[in-house]
């Protein structure tokens, strides 16, 4: 049978067109591949995977089905359409609970900080830090949903910074307060140098700089507070073994026994506690022993003088007695 030239003109125009039909299923097909990875990437930003456990995984299993599907079929292009819709969904789903956690944590460390004091003595840092998270609020008001995001991540990081400066900072004050701060003055000093760049990178917009300095400081303050402990232990068991040989010379372990026998306990418990480098408690409980010592050789005194008196008054009574009975003798 003869073909028409009608029909041959078509065939060998369907022919020639193939390559650039099949040239546009592959670039459509990279658009919805391209749209399917975005959609999931953005779904993970907001810990979609994790909010949404059941959807997350049908979700991948399109992504994954569509994958194996020819390249050149509109098979393909529809099935990551309908993973891209799939991820889209659960992002639009963890978007509002992925805010709350974040506004949760930030609001947890804002209130942390706000108990410890820092809103009168860290106003302007603390201004700056309240600033970050309410750019945060509006961007997520605005559906400006990855910048809200980065801008609450900041917020969150400014927060952080400034629990660990404060803290280091309430620790320099504690040493102050306690008369620590000649006990190892040099890292006393290079502390408060440190806290001091920690918060000019801070107001710099150099967090990851001022989470470093801020850490460092206080760690250097932890040092300096515990050998100031362990230096002031030492003093008060030197202390208490004054006191207590004092009251042994003044024989309260006999006089004063009940009171002695309460010091020397107190005291032995913190020789070992000093032993296991407990310098606080084991300070603490030289200083209760020490008191026990003086209150003993208080009370060893006043025995003495009690019995003093006493004797004073009977050798003052057999005088007394002596006189009336000469009076008598001469009276007959």
């Amino acid at each position: 049978m003869r073909k028409s030239p009608v029909l041959i003109v078509f065939i060998v125009c369907f022919i020639a067109c193939l390559p650039a039909i099949s040239a546009q299923n592959v670039n459509n097909l990279d658009s919805a591949l391209a749209a399917a990875r975005e959609a999931r990437g953005k779904a993970i930003d907001f810990d979609g995977n994790s909010y949404f456990p059941g959807e997350w995984e049908a979700a991948e299993g399109q992504f994954a089905r569509a994958g194996l599907l020819p390249k050149d079929s509109g098979d393909a292009i529809k099935a990551y359409n309908e993973a891209a819709a799939a991820f889209n969904r659960i992002f639009e789903l963890a978007v509002p609970l992925f805010a709350q956690a974040r506004e949760d944590e930030i609001m947890a460390e804002r209130e942390y900080m706000i108990t410890l004091g820092a809103r009168s003595f860290f106003p302007e840092y603390l201004m700056d830090a309240d600033r970050a998270a309410v750019l945060a609020l509006k961007q997520y008001e605005a559906g400006d949903y990855l910048a809200a995001r980065d801008s609450a991540a900041i917020a969150l990081q400014k927060f952080m910074v400034l629990e660990t400066a404060f803290n280091a900072w309430l620790l320099r004050v504690e040493i102050l307060a306690r008369g620590f701060a000649g006990y190892d003055s040099d890292n006393f000093e290079l502390g408060g140098e440190i806290v001091s760049d920690a918060m000019d990178a801070y107001m710099a917009g150099d967090i990851k700089t001022a989470r470093k300095k801020a850490d460092e400081a206080l760690a250097i303050y932890n040092t300096v507070l515990s050998t100031s402990w362990a230096s002031y232990a030492e003093l008060r068991a030197s202390l208490a073994e004054g006191e207590r040989l004092a009251a042994l010379d003044m024989r309260t372990d006999i006089a004063a026994k009940e009171f002695f026998k309460i010091a020397d306990s107190d005291n032995k418990t913190a020789l070992a506690l000093l032993k296991s480098k407990k310098f606080e408690d084991a300070a603490r409980l030289f200083i209760d022993a020490e008191a026990m010592y003086v209150i003993a050789s208080i009370t060893a005194l006043e025995k003495k003088r009690a019995a003093a008196a006493a004797i004073r008054y009977a050798e003052e009574k057999i005088q007394e007695s002596d006189r009336i009975l000469r009076n008598v003798g001469e009276n007959r």
